[in-house]
Order: C-alpha cells, then sequence, then structure tokens
C-alpha cells in the first residue's frame, strides 16, 4: 500500500509499501518497503527496505535526501532513525 501525510504527519505502510511523510513527519514501511521523510523527520523500514530523509544543504542552498539500505551500513530493520548534524543516519 501507499500512506502519505503532510507536516508533522505520520504515514505507515505495510509489506512492501510506500510511506511518505512531510517535514517533521514520521514514516514507516514494511519488509522491501520504502520509507521517506521530510525535513527533520523519522524514518523505519523493514527487512531489505529504504530510508530517505530530506535536509537542507546550507552550502547549495537546496534541499537534498539522504538514503540509506536496511541492512547496509549498520542501518537495521524496524529502527526508527533520523539525520544527526552530519546528515547521517542515527537511531530517533
Amino acid at each position: 500500500g501507499t500512506a502519505t501525510a503532510g507536516y508533522s504527519g505520520t504515514a505507515t505502510a505495510g509489506y512492501s509499501g510506500t510511506a511518505t511523510a512531510g517535514h517533521y513527519g514520521t514514516a514507516t514501511a514494511g519488509d522491501l518497503g520504502t520509507a521517506t521523510a521530510g525535513y527533520s523527520g523519522t524514518a523505519t523500514a523493514g527487512e531489505k527496505g529504504e530510508i530517505r530523509i530530506k535536509f537542507w544543504d546550507k552550502k547549495a542552498e537546496r534541499y537534498r535526501t539522504a538514503q540509506g539500505y536496511i541492512g547496509e551500513d549498520g542501518i537495521e530493520p524496524n529502527v526508527a532513525y533520523k539525520l544527526n548534524e552530519k546528515n547521517e543516519f542515527v537511531r530517533a
């Protein structure tokens, strides 16, 4: 399924789903799913999923998106992540 939420909202989608939340929102997707959150948001996905969080690139003066893959680079399934000050994924 697909779930979309606006500013500060919560979007949850199941297996192989897509969850998208706006700035300061929370996006959660199941196994093989994709969770995308806006600026200062959190993202969670199940096994073999993807997480994406938007951040502001001061130097380029534009938004960019950090992308992570569950099971790679220490990113675990079913764990909420946010970005730190270096725009790296950390547990929320």
